[in-house]
């Protein structure tokens, strides 16, 4: 069955939501049936509002719940995704019933290839096994000095590009012997930023350096990566005006051309603060797509906005009538995304 212009949008979105359950009148059950939604993100915590303490993870029994209620509303397949990189972003956590679950600097100072493999499967029988298909990891970042904020919460392997490529390779694998697709993140590197993109804009330029790139070039050398996710960090010696999740060459001439990446390109959220504090929705939308991202994650935990994807639809919808985005793009990321899905059946 074709899909309608506005129905092949709705496929390039991610969004979060609020609720423990599915309940028939949430707007993400309408996102899901009016506007063809690609996919969600759950977390276990609500951020946009302190006073919630659950968001959508509460119980293993109750997330696995929530996750077949959710793919039980389209015959399409949805791509059910969560941040487990395990230490300090980790959704699935032990105090809720799931597995105990090390950081990813944790497994770099260990450097064990056997620990990694039983880390890497010990996640994916856990996602598996509670219905997600998508992870959110793993972070391909590279130390390059001890300021670096991801470095700081323990989200990075090492500074070692190969070392990285090495543990990266084995997480991946573990994940797809489950049927899960995994994100490489954050390109072009988050390793040298001592700013944060969830707080505001955040400059790369004088402390980026070309080694953070190996990892994803020794990867894509010998494996078939399902998704990169474009962070939302600025070099000028890249792309004078764009930070890189909106910047086409960062996307297409850097990622797509230069270093090889054929498969789908996700960028972080938009909502962060190092876009929407510095650009209005429509440029970004704009620019992301134009870019060459084909899916567009609104974690909508920020801030929340239950007609974040109703909103993205016709803003995008619009950009297309007024010529700003060509309906080629849409098409293109269209057909990337429904190879990824059919790759999780």
């Amino acid at each position: 069955m074709s899909l309608s212009l506005k129905q092949q949008i709705g496929q390039m979105l991610i969004s979060g939501f609020k609720g423990l359950e599915v309940k028939q009148d949430a707007p993400v059950v309408r996102d899901i049936i009016e506007y063809n939604l690609g996919g969600v993100i759950l977390y276990d915590e609500d951020v946009s509002n302190p006073k919630e303490r659950w968001r959508n993870i509460q119980t293993p029994e109750q997330t696995k719940t929530l996750i077949q209620s959710l793919q039980e509303i389209t015959k399409a397949t949805l791509l059910i995704g969560v941040d487990q990189e395990g230490g300090n972003v980790n959704r699935l956590k032990e105090e809720y019933g799931f597995p105990l679950c090390p950081s990813w600097g944790e497994i770099g100072t260990c450097n064990n290839i056997n620990k990694t493999g039983e880390f890497a499967e010990l996640i994916a029988v856990t996602l598996k096994d509670t219905g997600f298909n998508l992870n959110f990891a793993p972070v391909l970042d590279v130390i390059t000095h001890g300021e670096s904020y991801v470095s700081k919460l323990d989200r990075c392997i090492g500074s070692d590009p190969n070392t990285v490529s090495d543990h990266a390779s084995i997480f991946i694998t573990e994940h797809e012997k489950y049927g899960l697709a995994t994100t490489c993140k954050h390109f072009p590197g988050l390793g040298s930023a001592v700013a944060d993109t969830h707080e505001g804009f955040t400059d790369i330029t004088d402390t980026w350096t070309e080694k953070e790139l190996e990892p994803y070039k020794l990867l894509f050398d010998h494996y078939d990566l399902t998704l990169v996710m474009v962070g939302h960090c600025f070099h000028s010696g890249i792309d004078p005006d764009w930070p890189a999740s909106m910047s086409y060459k960062t996307v297409t001439e850097l990622l797509r051309k230069e270093v090889g990446f054929e498969g789908v390109v996700i960028c972080d959220d938009p909502m962060m603060g190092a876009i929407i504090k510095n650009f209005s929705f429509e440029t970004a939308m704009e620019k992301i797509i134009n870019a060459g991202v084909d899916l567009i994650c609104f974690g909508n935990n920020l801030n929340f906005d239950k007609d974040i994807v109703p909103r993205s639809v016709e803003t995008i919808y619009r950009l297309i009538e007024s010529g700003k985005i060509e309906e080629k793009r849409i098409v293109d990321s269209n057909e990337r995304i429904q190879l990824l899905k059919g790759k999780l059946q």
